[in-house]
């Protein structure tokens, strides 16, 4: 049952939920997203810290599964106050980048807009399986490999 107090993320689909972007943070690593923790917990089945998530445009264009870049959740409050302070309803923060390394989300993302947080190969498989792939995809196309640790 959903929280009156958080109305983000919304679960629309088993496993996908819809937020709006709340913005960047430095207090997240570039492999992290961040979503207020009461939020987090109240609305999602998430697990923080273990599950991997892919964000993508509620309204962009469809992409191949393995050109996803995929981001591990934390729960967001006092102890990472920036990142904290631009989720107070839900809202997803990302890691801060800069313009070389914009190449991460295909399409750019903009504060205020809608995206979904797609957990569905975390629920389905063990906690490794997504890592496992995008290496085993990576090595085999070339590209390097993202270490997760």
């Amino acid at each position: 049952m959903r929280s009156k107090l958080y109305p983000y993320p919304v679960e629309t689909l088993k496993h996908w939920y819809i937020t709006i972007v709340g913005g960047q943070s430095t207090d997240l690593k570039p492999d992290q997203i961040g979503v207020n923790r009461e939020a987090l917990a109240k609305n999602t089945n998430i697990v923080p810290y273990e599950d991997s998530v892919f964000v993508s445009k509620l309204e962009g264009k469809g992409m191949p599964l393995v050109t996803k870049k995929y981001f591990t959740v934390v729960p967001l409050d006092e102890a990472s106050p920036d990142a904290s302070s631009k989720s107070p309803i839900g809202e997803v923060v990302l890691p801060a980048q800069d313009k070389i390394q914009r190449n991460w989300f295909l399409e750019p993302l903009e504060v205020g807009e809608p995206v979904i947080l797609n957990n569905v190969l975390s629920q389905r498989y063990y906690s490794g399986f997504v890592h496992a792939l995008d290496r085993l995809i990576k090595k085999r196309s070339g590209r390097h490999s993202i270490e997760y640790k």
